[in-house]
């Protein structure tokens, strides 16, 4: 059974015991990957990525090992549950985009399971690919990273987004203001230009009593 699942903090994954699910995360996420299997004390689960190993969860978890992975892209970024055999992967980034399988190995095969990590030493920059499937294959998680939303990126959009509102609104003023002046110069200029007008009536008016005043 397929299930399709959109994380922003972490996910936990319940399907059927064997199956195949679909995640896609956040960089920066942090994801639990559960196998759904009851995993009894010496029962030993293999975790690979890409088919790199990247888990191996003992019994006894002195045995036990995490690896880096290929470049080191999983340094410090995982954590195993040795009751459940769930991994964990904190601070997940793009680089983790890919395959991630689940392998159970149960007690009764130890004849093989005592030959993963015999001597208890857990080398975490060792590289191991995937050759054959020593286990059952109980769950695959195909995952894609997404890059996450630059906060200082958000914030400088905001500043930008209030600078050029201002600078419209500042625009907007301004083109208010400057109709308004407009406005009183025109009207300013009907009554300079009627007071003219006014004036040079009288004037005339004056010059044509005087012309009507001269005696003949």
């Amino acid at each position: 059974m397929n299930g399709f699942i959109l994380l922003t903090l972490s996910a936990f994954v319940a399907e059927g015991v064997v199956g195949s699910n679909l995640l896609s995360l956040i960089e920066g996420d942090s994801v639990t990957l559960k196998s759904d299997v009851t995993k009894q004390g010496r029962d030993k689960m293999l975790w690979y990525f890409n088919d790199t190993l990247i888990a191996l969860i003992n019994g006894d978890p002195s045995k036990s090992c995490v690896y880096d992975g290929e470049g080191g892209i999983f340094r410090g970024i995982l954590e195993v549950d040795f009751e459940t055999g769930s991994l964990t992967i904190t601070n997940i980034r793009p680089e983790h985009t890919g395959r991630f399988e689940a392998n159970f190995i149960r007690s009764k095969s130890s004849g093989t399971s005592q030959s993963l990590n015999r001597n208890g030493k857990c080398d975490s920059t060792k590289v191991i690919k995937k050759m054959i499937n020593i286990g059952d294959t109980v769950k695959t998680f195909s995952v894609t990273i997404s890059e996450s939303y630059n906060v200082e990126k958000k914030q400088e959009w905001e500043k930008n987004s209030v600078l050029s509102s201002g600078l419209v609104a500042g625009i907007c003023v301004g083109a208010g203001v400057g109709v308004v002046l407009l406005v009183a110069a025109a009207v300013l200029g009907v009554i300079y230009y009627r007071y003219k007008s006014s004036k040079m009536e009288d004037i005339e008016k004056n010059k044509f009593e005087q012309l009507l005043n001269v005696p003949v």
